[in-house]
């Protein structure tokens, strides 16, 4: 019986330990469901309010207008899931241009823009807002950290399509594409975005 419970106790204690030194902390905007999240330090985001649950047979509007009011100032990396499901998450996306430039978080890079991203269970639907920009896709980092859950993050990247986006554009990001938004000087790229768990490697 006290073998047991020292057992679970050290098991308790390995799970805590894991989640506090989970890598997956600096995309938990994009990673986690039923979070709002703005910038933390050194451009990692940090969670707020937790918006609204999609109810079955509840749809949702969302005025193009009150969100261009709302986001398309921010001069730094936010992330506010407007609603949410087990399946996916529809989320208002901030990119900044950095000026001055900033030291990224896992890439080490000094940088205007914040570092790339591939997920492996997860596509993206980006419905551009407002802000222009380049958007590199695909390619592959010179540096990544990667997080249990098939999250990457990194840069610069190397052999990626420079894609030029404007208001009302339409991008698919499907899993394992990089992919980093690039501001243009002085802009701010805010977008919509269908996050959608495809679930590759989960059961």
């Amino acid at each position: 019986m006290i073998k047991r419970l020292v057992y679970g106790l050290i098991c308790a204690a390995c799970y805590l330990a894991g989640v506090a030194s989970n890598p997956r902390a600096a995309v938990t905007a994009q990673g986690q469901p039923g979070q709002q999240a703005q910038p933390g330090g050194g451009g990692g985001l940090r969670a707020l309010a937790p918006p609204t649950r999609a109810e079955h047979g509840k749809a949702m509007y969302f005025n193009i207008e009150d969100i261009k009011k709302k986001f398309t100032n921010e001069k730094v990396m936010t992330a506010t899931h407007l609603a949410w499901d087990p399946f996916y998450r529809f989320t208002v996306m901030t990119r900044a241009y950095y000026d001055p430039p900033r030291t990224m978080n896992v890439s080490k890079t000094i940088s205007n823009w914040d570092d790339a991203e591939m997920h492996e269970n997860k596509t993206q639907i980006y419905i551009m807002v407002a802000g222009t920009g380049v958007l590199a896709l695909g390619g592959e980092p010179v540096m990544q950290r990667t997080s249990p859950d098939g999250q990457h993050q990194g840069g610069p990247l190397k052999g990626a399509t420079m894609q030029r986006v404007n208001p009302g554009d339409w991008v698919v990001i499907p899993p394992y594409a990089w992919h980093q938004a690039q501001p243009d000087p002085g802009q701010t790229m805010t977008y919509g975005m269908c996050h959608i768990e495809t679930r590759n490697l989960m059961p």
